[in-house]
């Protein structure tokens, strides 16, 4: 156990305790100033019996608590500690005033009564007031013991939301990617093989990162070359690409494979279609607290791309899931043609 835990331990019965020791010492001054006000004894006399008192039913209800193993007094506590601790009470005050439990009682024949009356009247007050604090703090302990396990299944959920969707891009790219390596084996083995070979490669690296709930922005572009470098061996001299990323983007973090759905769409649904192939930029920048990604292609644009897959329906859960509503998505037709895919995420560096 570490040594802050053990010191917390400590600490808590202890600020417990003194608050206790507060409580008792202040109710047994109230019942000592009420007793001068409605019998002949003097102050001191009255502070001197109720604070013996009081300390001891305060003694022998908690030492029976502990004697039990019980986490706060109840009515058998009271019941054994109330009649014991006035006894033992009223004795050490009798003898600390200097007198005989004989003398007192032959001199005021009242007091025991007094005390008697008192200790059980107040007793029973003050141990219905430490239960009711007791059972307050531990309904509280419990109340916060279920919203930390209740936090906890939720982030369980989350994590499992998040692999669900992770899991199905990691299949979908897989597949597009064999899918052009066999395209790629009657026409140009050389060129076939060196993709299964990069792909081997991409997909160890992307599995192990997958792993992860986040990767750097550097890590997810260093990914994202290398499926473009894949692409490029399929599509050739129709594919022309570029990453433009400052350098202050790219310690940022980022939900792993976040960018990747969006590459593979425009290549997909943009370029590929179009008969000369075309241009993907894709650009990083910092702005403010965000970080901005854009996807940009020059290919066919809406008109012609099927509409919103899973790939990029995936992408959106995801963010809702990571960021709430903290990060934006938004598909934007270009210009000069094509589709710009636009991330904005919170810059975590």
């Amino acid at each position: 156990m570490a040594l802050g835990n053990v010191l917390t331990m400590t600490r808590m019965p202890l600020a417990k305790l003194l608050k206790e020791v507060g409580l008792t010492l202040t109710y047994n001054a109230a019942v000592g100033l009420f007793l001068t006000a409605v019998t002949s004894y003097s102050l001191e006399t009255n502070l001197v019996y109720t604070q013996f008192i009081g300390f001891s039913i305060y003694g022998a209800v908690r030492g029976s608590c502990l004697l039990f193993d019980q986490p706060r007094p109840d009515w058998v506590n009271a019941a054994f500690g109330i009649p014991l601790g006035g006894l033992v009470g009223f004795a050490l005050a009798t003898w600390v005033k200097g007198f005989t439990l004989a003398e007192v009682l032959h001199a005021h024949p009242d007091v025991a009564l007094i005390a008697a009356a008192t200790a059980l009247i107040f007793g029973t007050l003050a141990v219905w007031h430490f239960h009711d604090e007791d059972r307050r703090i531990a309904a509280e302990a419990d109340a916060r013991a279920e919203r930390l396990a209740r936090t906890e299944q939720e982030a369980l959920a989350a994590r499992a939301e998040l692999a669900r969707l992770q899991a199905q891009i990691e299949p979908h790219f897989l597949f597009n990617t064999l899918s052009n390596v066999v395209g790629l084996i009657d026409t140009d083995p050389t060129a076939a093989r060196g993709m299964l070979l990069d792909l081997t490669a991409l997909l160890r690296t992307s599995l192990a990162r997958s792993r992860r709930t986040d990767v750097s922005l550097a890590e997810e572009l260093d990914l994202l070359r290398a499926y473009l470098g894949i692409m490029s061996i399929r599509m050739g001299a129709r594919l022309a690409w570029r990453i433009d990323a400052g350098a202050d983007v790219l310690a940022a973090h980022l939900p792993p494979l976040l960018v990747q759905p969006l590459v593979e769409n425009a290549i997909r649904h943009g370029l590929e279609p179009k008969t000369d192939g075309g241009n993907l930029v894709i650009r990083c920048r910092r702005t403010g607290t965000a970080m901005v990604i854009e996807v940009e292609d020059s290919g066919r644009g809406f008109s012609t791309s099927g509409g919103e897959g899973v790939g990029l329906a995936n992408v959106r859960e995801r963010l809702k899931s990571c960021y709430g509503d903290k990060a934006a998505f938004a598909l934007e037709t270009n210009a000069a043609g094509g589709v710009t895919a636009r991330l904005e995420l919170p810059c975590a560096c």
